[in-house]
């Protein structure tokens, strides 16, 4: 049996929605209890139903692949509106499960890419807020993580600066104290006139509402530094690109970047980023000493370390060319 062989086929689907309607062909007498009985057994799934059959093969690498076309296909597909939006989140929730990093995994980076354009054009039609700062988590792995696998240098640098932006976004990070969702709640007094049933209704509601309170505040912080490390993670990303001549000295700038604004990160994750700064500083150094001739050098540094070598002379003795026609003596003057 394949993977979706239960699924209903379009012959079966045509054929439920013509029972339901009651359009048969002319010669065809059937009672509506059978039309009946037809459109219940071969009705076509609901979106809700489809997402949520979709959901455990999503968190099968081996099914992934075609699990994730079936799932951007649904999500894209008209049918698919905000009522859905449980069933769509378990679904991207399964996908990026155990952990956001199989976005990365080269068998399957392309896969995850698509299905994140289509998840990101969706987003702000069926989930809510507090789904979609999730996916938006998500989403820098599969679409800015994965940006960064391009052999193309404008590409690479547009994708790099893309999480510069996001990273510039951050505020500070505050090192908040911690919320204890069990913790002691003061009741306010009940109305004088409310009975005893009442009083205890109103103060149940209260703690309920205050838990729920404090564990959406737990969940928020949680994800905001989920989002924090997902982008360290672009940037040990492209840490692993360095092996890219063309790509090192854009990725020295990012390491740069991060490493001057550690204060954005939490004390573990900043280890991390002067980790990975100090990984790549002794690269470059170690690439601009070896050879002596500039052999491991970037293109970039090559024509920073010529020009910087250049003699210019008043004279016009410039570089090795040493022509001495007095050309420079005139722009000189020129320049007064």
């Amino acid at each position: 049996m394949g993977l979706y062989d239960d699924l209903p086929d379009a012959v079966a689907v045509a054929d439920a929605r013509a029972g339901a309607t009651g359009t048969r062909a002319e010669g065809t007498t059937e009672t509506v209890t059978t039309k009946r009985r037809r459109t219940e057994t071969t009705a076509t799934p609901t979106t809700t139903a489809t997402l949520r059959r979709l959901a455990p093969h999503l968190a099968t690498r081996e099914k992934f692949a075609r699990a994730s076309s079936m799932l951007g296909a649904v999500l894209a597909s008209e049918g698919c509106e905000r009522r859905d939006n449980a069933a769509a989140f378990e679904c991207v929730r399964n996908a990026m499960t155990p952990t956001p990093k199989r976005a990365l995994e080269r068998a399957t980076r392309v896969a995850y890419e698509e299905l994140f354009k289509i998840v990101d054009a969706v987003a702000p039609v069926i989930f809510n807020a507090k789904q979609r700062r999730k996916v938006e988590v998500w989403r820098t792995y599969a679409l800015g993580a994965n940006a960064l696998h391009t052999d193309d240098s404008y590409a690479f640098s547009k994708a790099v600066r893309a999480i510069q932006d996001k990273v510039e976004a951050l505020d500070a990070y505050v090192d908040e104290e911690r919320i204890d969702v069990d913790a002691e709640i003061e009741v306010p007094p009940a109305p004088e006139d409310a009975s005893e049933e009442d009083a205890r209704a109103m103060a149940e509601a209260f703690v309920a509402a205050v838990k729920a309170e404090r564990a959406a505040e737990i969940e928020a912080r949680a994800v905001e530094d989920e989002q924090r490390v997902a982008y360290i993670d672009c940037l040990e990303v492209a840490a692993s690109l360095y092996h890219r001549p063309w790509a090192q000295t854009t990725i020295d700038m990012m390491a740069n970047f991060f490493h001057e604004r550690r204060d954005k990160f939490s004390p573990s994750s900043r280890e991390d980023v002067v980790k990975i700064w100090d990984d790549l500083r002794k690269k470059k150094i170690a690439r601009k000493a070896g050879g002596g001739d500039g052999g491991d050098m970037t293109q970039y540094e090559r024509d920073a370390a010529r020009a910087a070598s250049t003699k210019v002379s008043a004279r016009g003795a410039v570089g090795s060319e040493r022509l001495n026609d007095g050309r420079g003596e005139a722009c000189a003057k020129m320049l007064g």
